[in-house]
């Protein structure tokens, strides 16, 4: 039987911190600038997960046990992506922005950073596709995809590559025959994929850039369902930071619910939230 908690939606101010700043600590996430909302509600769920009464007690039993620490951090940011996630994304970089983009770098690297990669699964979705051009194409080009994250239990699976039959829904069967391997139930990402990809530890709500990204400036940068975790201020300043790490004639990528509102920015495609940087 599930118990509700009795006060889980009347959040005392300062136990409200105390959670936030106690397991923000832990991880080296500041979450005063999430969303309080959403922070709240997802705070709520949890306590009614473990039938908590109030927030006082669940404080409590945070401190005492470390992996209700994961277990909370890891309710704040619920990974929910799969491989090839809103299919017409993928299809419109697939056919036009990767292949103008691999004719600009003929003698440059192309450069990706995907960030808030989670489990891995769009920056693999990404090299997947690089792989299909260069081989249609039979041509070779040189590329780097940096894919980060602040979640490392997250980013320990998406070096492990290995997902469950719900991650991969969008996946074309002639990808799935090719790019991956069927162990029992699940499925690993090939090698020759996986070595395309690296992953790192980066918040992108520190505004700065992931030092494992030894290039200053990139093509394509992917910020996918981020923005919507944060308030308006720090909305703008990743907005403003990602912009700068973009190469000007290059694209940004957001989610469904989000909105690249800078000047000098024009949607690529309606209903896609593919934004092309002026030059």
């Amino acid at each position: 039987m599930i118990v509700k908690p009795k006060n889980s939606n009347e959040v005392d101010p300062d136990l409200y911190r105390e959670i936030l700043d106690y397991a923000g600590k832990q991880r080296g996430i500041d979450f005063s600038a999430y969303r309080a909302s959403t922070i709240q509600r997802r705070l709520a769920s949890r306590l009614q997960a473990l039938g908590q009464p109030d927030h006082e007690p669940y404080l409590r039993s945070l401190k005492q046990d470390h992996g209700e620490i994961d277990a909370l951090i890891d309710t704040f940011l619920i990974n929910v992506t799969h491989f090839f996630r809103n299919p017409l994304v993928f299809e419109v970089l697939h056919t036009f922005v990767l292949p103008e983009l691999i004719g600009i770098c003929k003698n440059d690297t192309l450069r990706i950073w995907c960030a808030g990669c989670a489990g891995g699964e769009e920056a693999y979705s990404i090299a997947i596709l690089l792989k299909e051009i260069a081989e249609k194409e039979s041509m070779s080009f040189k590329s780097f995809i940096i894919a980060t994250d602040i979640d490392r239990p997250a980013l320990a699976d998406a070096e492990r590559a290995v997902y469950k039959n719900g991650s991969l829904l969008e996946v074309k069967k002639r990808h799935l025959d090719k790019y991956f391997t069927r162990k029992d139930d699940r499925y690993s990402v090939n090698q020759d994929i996986r070595s395309m990809v690296t992953f790192a530890y980066h918040d992108v709500a520190g505004c700065t850039s992931p030092k494992e990204g030894i290039f200053s400036e990139y093509h394509l940068v992917l910020c996918r369902n981020l923005l919507i975790y944060f308030n308006r201020d720090l909305q703008k300043r990743v907005r403003r930071h990602v912009s700068g790490a973009l190469q000007a004639g290059g694209y940004l990528v957001l989610g469904e619910a989000e909105t690249m509102t800078d000047q000098g920015y024009a949607e690529f495609m309606p209903r896609t939230k593919i934004y092309r940087k002026g030059n």
